[in-house]
C-alpha cells in the first residue's frame, strides 16, 4: 500500500470509530432507564380502585404467595387492596425500560427502593395479600402512570381503601356462605354518598370449578390520581366519588366465600 493511501485509509478508520462511538452513546442515552417517577405521566383521565374480598381470591388462585403463606387469611374476611389504576387501560408501565422486547417488572424493583414511610408500609401489609411482591408490581405497571411519587400513591391508595372497606365489609361479610349482588354493592354507596355515588362502582366475578360465579372485586371509579391529592395528605372518598366517570355493572350476582 502506498504512503498517501495508508494515510486516507487511517483517517477513515479514525472516522469510522468517532462515528460508532458517537451512535453507541445515541443508542446509550435513549434507552437509559427514565427513573421511578416519571411527571410526564399526568395523562390519565380518571382512576379505579380496585379491591378483592381475601377469602375469593384463595378460592380463584390458591397459589396466590398471600395464601399459602396464610396471610390473606390472617387479614380475615375483608377487602384486600389491589392497586389503583389509571385510565383508559393503556396507562401502564410509564418510562419502564424495555429491555430484549420484554418490560422489567417487580423483579428490578424492591420494596425498599420505593422509599415509603413507615407507616404506610404497614398499612400496606395490613391490606394487600403480599406487600412485598405487589407493591412493586403496582408501582411498576400503574403507579408508574399516576402522576405522583410512590409515597404519595400508595398514601392515597391505602386512605380509599381503608375507607371502601368500612363502607362494604359489612356487606360481604354478612353474605359469606350465600350471595352478594350488585345492586347491594351500589346501594350501599348511593346511601352513603348519593344516588350517583352507585353508578361510580363494579361488581367482578370469577368463575370457580365447582363453585360457579364468585365474587371477586369490585372496581370504584375515580378521578385521575393527581387530583386525589389534598394538601392534608389524606382524601376523602365522599369528596370525590362522583368526579369520576361512571362505569359499566360487570357482574350482577355470586357466591361470597
Amino acid at each position: 500500500m502506498r504512503r498517501g493511501d495508508a494515510a486516507v485509509f487511517s483517517i477513515s478508520v479514525a472516522l469510522a470509530a468517532v462515528v460508532a462511538g458517537a451512535v453507541a452513546l445515541s443508542v446509550y442515552v435513549d434507552d437509559r432507564p427514565r427513573g421511578i417517577f416519571d411527571p410526564a405521566a399526568e395523562n390519565s383521565t380518571a382512576s379505579l380502585l380496585v379491591v378483592t374480598w381475601g377469602p375469593s381470591l384463595c378460592k380463584v388462585d390458591p397459589s396466590n404467595a398471600g395464601c399459602t403463606s396464610g396471610h390473606v387469611g390472617k387479614l380475615g374476611p375483608t377487602l384486600i387492596m389491589h392497586g389503583l389504576w389509571p385510565q383508559p387501560p393503556t396507562q401502564q408501565f410509564c418510562g419502564v425500560p424495555n429491555e430484549g422486547g420484554k418490560r422489567q417488572d417487580q423483579q428490578s424493583t424492591s420494596m425498599s427502593s420505593l422509599d415509603l414511610p413507615r407507616d404506610v408500609q404497614a398499612n400496606l401489609d395490613s391490606m394487600m395479600s403480599d406487600a412485598e411482591i405487589m407493591a412493586p408490581h403496582e408501582w411498576r405497571a400503574h403507579g408508574s402512570c399516576s402522576g405522583v411519587p410512590p409515597a404519595e400513591y400508595f398514601g392515597i391508595a391505602t386512605e380509599l381503601t381503608e375507607q371502601v372497606n368500612e363502607i362494604l365489609d359489612p356487606v360481604f361479610e354478612k353474605s359469606q356462605g350465600g350471595h352478594v349482588s350488585l345492586s347491594e354493592v351500589r346501594d350501599r354507596f348511593a346511601g352513603e354518598f348519593g344516588a350517583d355515588a352507585g353508578t361510580r362502582v363494579s361488581l367482578n366475578c370469577r368463575d370457580v370449578d365447582g363453585e360457579g360465579m364468585v365474587a371477586y372485586e369490585v372496581h370504584v371509579s375515580l378521578p385521575p390520581v393527581t387530583d386525589l391529592r389534598h394538601e392534608a395528605n389524606t382524601v376523602a372518598l365522599k369528596d370525590v366519588i362522583t368526579k369520576g366517570p361512571e362505569i359499566a355493572a360487570a357482574c350482577r350476582r355470586a357466591s361470597v366465600p
